[in-house]
Order: structure tokens, then C-alpha cells, then sequence
């Protein structure tokens, strides 16, 4: 379905004179113009560029290409067709099986290893390269499994390709495959299968992770109710934390919903009463021992729980002195935060850590700050010593290709307040966001960059004139699925 990209071994390919894609492939002499080849334009042909990486070639299902595979590729492939070769025959496919094998190639060449540094933090479960042995149980999965996975790289290649013209032929593939996991997932829900009540809700959960990540998703929060309904059939997030290969996707949801609340007007909240109902809950969840899905501190989390429900009842309850209260109580507690006493119970790089934490501390107490200012529930004052402290937590952060992938909404909050800030503080928000986008392949940095310049151009200054309509700035590092058996 598609080339993968490889590796140059030898590093005088990597000098500045290389010839395009294109030309390479064709052995034809390059002009090596940049950014695209004249050889190419003359020729009527889309220059593929001179990136390391080679690029990916779409092609219609059942072609083959000619790549040539170094012996250790064969034997790998070899190893996975052996695999599954005899329970192919009694499968009824809709799908061509090979996608998913291309799909995890790419996955193994340009996800697995820009996510590695991240197990440098400590032991890290849900890093980890694919291999034939993952493999074998494609063909007994689901379709709507299959494709959810070529989905998402489908979806991860095109946003590090954006500017390039087979994009948009990447996109529409992308929404095929897309149409055919849901109709795949649907014939499941309604047959209304016990033996795969798990892998359904993994599903549901992980097409809405997945949705989220993509720009056109305007009713993410449609989306997440769904989720929610079927998760109150299977028992609720206190019984489904119980089946271990689901407790990660379950952190996943929650992170996700908390997280959206605090993008979202204060009038428009989804599950912010439930969250502060099960609050010690989903601390203790996310408190988990092994490494956290993301790096915000679970008691910060815990934090911004309660703020979305202050916000959520300041839209009807109005001024009450006991809001008030509870908002200095609430910026207190997160002033008391101890990121070195956090850090100090991690495995390793404890400086990171500690880092993570500070940076987590400041981006909630500016959030408390100015959302709840934002429904006139505290003074209008600004708070420059901790909008500063941000601006320099992040700038260490982000050259961290440990921290660097989970920092979205620290930056986002910062791109709130910025609004009253300098021009380089404004500028350093929007080239951070760009590049995460290219590095994380997700759209949801731009979908950033789009809202904050709006609102920095619109004279307005409050928190729900930025986010006048519900957001989710999230991103995933990964999704360690294998375990969940159908």
C-alpha cells in the first residue's frame, strides 16, 4: 500500500548535493534546486523533495512495489507470513491484510523511534517496536481493529507531509478506511457480542483519541458521550479499571475529557460533575507506578477537575462568596505543589521530572488565574511573574525530546496569556506549535496556532473569548493495545 521509508547508511548521502526522490528513483541527474527539483516541475511531475526520509507512495490495493529489502527485512517478512499464512485461508477479509503490515512498518521506521527517548524518564510499557510476533494475531482482529491502527498512521503521515501534493490522495484513502472501521465497529455493537464487549470499547475509545487529533472533529464532545454510554453498560470507569490492558485507554479517555473541559466555554462542560465525583479515583488512576500516559502530576490533575467544576457552576450560581472562597483555596493548593518532592519519587532524571512538574504548576495556576477571572469570579489582575515563569519552564521543556511530545497544553496556556505579552512571546508559542505538529504527525498544534492568533487579533482578553467553542489540545505518545484479546 505504501513505501516506507529508509535509513541512509552511508552519510555522504546526507550532504547538501543529493539527488530528489524522484530522480533517484529513476537514476536520471538532479539539478538539485531547492525546495523542489526543475527537472521534475519540467516534466510535469510532483518533486517528492530531499528529505532523509524517503517518502511514502500510495498505491492501490493487491500492487506490489519493487523495493528491494536487506536479508534481515526478508527473513523478517518471511517470519510474518509463516505466521499467519494458515488462518488467512478461513478469514473472510474486506480488507487487504497488507496495509497492516505496511502501517506498522512505517510505525517501526518513524514513530517507534522519535518516541525512545521518552523510556529514558524510567520504564515505559507503551513504547515499544512491533515485531512478527505482534503480528500473527492481525487476521483473527476485527476489521474495524485493523483499520483503526492504518488509520492512525495513515493519519500520522499526513500531517508530516501536508505541503506535499499525494497529501490529499493520503486523505482520502485515510476517510475510506475510516468509513469501513466504523461500519465494521457498528456490526459489532449492534450484534451486541459478549465475547468482544473489550475490544468494542477499546475500539470506540481509541477511533475518539484518534478523531481527536484531526482539525475537522468539531463534536469531539458528541463523540466522548458516546464513549461514556458504553462504558456506564460495561460497569463504569471504576469496573473497567479492573481489566488491565484497558486501564491505559481509560486514562486516556479521562486525560482527554478533562483536558477538553478547560478549552471549552464554561457553559458548555461535559462530565466535569462526574470527574469531581470520582476525583480521588482518577488520581489514584493515573497515579500509576510504572510511568504516567502523560507527564502532568496526577494531584495538579486532580486540580483541574476542580477548577472546570467551579467554572461550571460560576455560570449558574453567579458571585457566591463561597466560589470565591474555593478559588483562593484552589490556587493555594496548587501553590503548595512540590515538583522537586514529585520528581524525587520517579526512577530516573529526576531534573526532567522536576522540570515536567514545575512547568505543569505554573500552566494550572494560570489557568485557575485567568478562566476563573474570565466569569469574574476573581479580580482582573494580572499575574506577569507567573506568566514568566511559564515562558522559561517551557523553554527549557521543549528542547527535552523527553518532555517535549506532552507539553501541548502547557504551551496552549500560554499562548492564552500571551494576549498581553511580548511579540517574541507570541512568536515563540507558534513556532513551538508548528513544530510539535510536524514531530507528533497530529494537526491539533495548528488547530493552536489558528484559535490563539484569532483571539490575539480580536481585542478580547478573557479565557472564554479565546476558547468560544470546545477544544481538545491533546496529544498521545502511544496506545499499547496488544494485550486485549477478542
Amino acid at each position: 500500500m505504501f513505501i516506507s521509508p529508509r535509513r541512509e547508511s552511508d552519510p555522504a548521502q546526507k550532504k547538501h548535493k543529493q539527488h530528489c526522490w524522484e530522480c533517484r528513483r529513476h537514476r536520471l541527474v538532479c539539478d538539485f534546486t531547492r525546495p523542489k527539483c526543475q527537472r521534475c516541475s519540467a516534466n510535469g511531475i510532483a518533486c517528492p523533495g530531499y528529505d532523509d526520509a524517503k517518502p511514502l507512495l500510495w498505491l492501490e490495493p493487491n500492487r506490489s512495489t519493487r523495493k528491494r529489502r536487506s536479508r534481515s527485512d526478508r527473513e523478517e517478512k518471511m517470519m510474518v507470513e509463516k505466521a499467519i499464512a494458515p488462518r488467512i485461508q478461513n478469514i473472510q477479509l474486506r480488507t487487504d491484510i497488507s496495509a497492516v503490515f505496511e502501517a506498522a512498518e512505517y510505525y517501526n521506521t518513524c514513530i517507534y523511534p522519535e518516541t525512545l527517548p521518552i523510556c529514558d524518564l524510567g520504564p515505559n510499557p507503551h513504547v515499544y517496536r512491533l515485531s512478527p510476533i505482534h503480528l500473527q494475531n492481525v487476521p483473527q482482529r476485527p476489521d474495524h481493529v485493523r483499520l483503526a491502527f492504518v488509520c492512525m498512521i495513515l493519519s500520522h503521515r499526513i500531517n508530516r507531509t501536508r505541503d506535499d501534493p499525494q497529501s490529499h490522495a493520503l486523505g482520502v484513502t485515510l476517510y475510506r478506511y475510516r468509513d469501513l472501521a466504523i461500519r465494521s465497529l457498528r456490526e459489532h455493537i449492534i450484534a451486541g457480542d459478549q465475547g468482544n464487549r473489550d475490544i468494542i470499547i477499546a475500539s470506540v475509545i481509541a477511533f475518539l483519541l484518534a478523531d481527536a487529533q484531526q482539525d475537522g472533529l468539531r463534536n469531539w464532545q458528541w463523540h466522548l458521550e458516546g464513549a461514556r454510554k458504553l462504558i456506564k453498560l460495561r460497569g463504569g470507569i471504576h469496573a473497567l479499571a479492573k481489566i488491565q490492558p484497558l486501564e491505559q485507554l481509560l486514562c486516556c479517555f479521562i486525560f482527554l475529557a478533562v483536558i477538553g473541559n478547560t478549552t471549552s466555554p464554561a457553559s458548555d462542560l461535559t462530565m466535569a460533575a462526574s470527574h469531581l465525583a470520582d476525583l480521588d479515583f482518577i488520581v489514584t488512576l493515573n497515579s500509576n507506578p510504572i510511568f504516567p500516559i502523560q507527564l502532568c502530576p496526577p494531584v495538579l490533575l486532580g486540580e483541574i477537575i476542580k477548577i472546570n467544576h467551579v467554572r461550571m457552576r460560576a455560570t449558574t450560581e453567579g458571585g457566591r462568596p463561597d466560589i470565591l472562597h474555593e478559588a483562593y483555596a484552589l490556587l493555594n493548593s496548587i501553590d503548595s505543589f512540590s515538583a522537586e518532592k514529585w520528581a524525587s519519587t520517579k526512577p530516573s532524571s529526576n531534573e526532567e521530572w522536576e522540570l515536567a512538574g514545575n512547568t505543569y504548576q505554573a500552566a494550572v495556576a494560570l489557568y485557575c488565574i485567568s478562566s476563573l477571572q474570565s466569569l469574574s469570579v476573581l479580580p482582573r489582575v494580572r499575574s506577569v511573574t507567573r506568566t514568566q515563569c511559564l515562558y522559561g519552564f517551557l523553554k527549557q521543556a521543549l528542547s527535552s525530546p523527553r518532555l517535549n511530545r506532552t507539553l501541548l497544553w502547557p504551551l496552549v496556556v500560554l499562548g492564552m496569556d500571551a494576549v498581553r505579552g511580548s511579540i517574541a512571546m507570541r512568536g515563540f508559542v507558534v513556532k513551538q506549535l508548528a513544530e510539535m505538529s510536524r514531530k507528533a504527525g497530529t494537526h491539533v498544534p495548528l488547530t493552536a496556532i489558528h484559535v490563539l492568533q484569532e483571539f490575539w487579533k480580536s481585542g478580547e482578553t478573557a479565557w472564554d473569548a479565546c476558547f468560544n467553542r470546545p477544544y481538545a489540545f491533546v496529544t498521545q505518545i502511544a496506545l499499547n493495545t496488544r494485550p486485549i484479546r477478542t
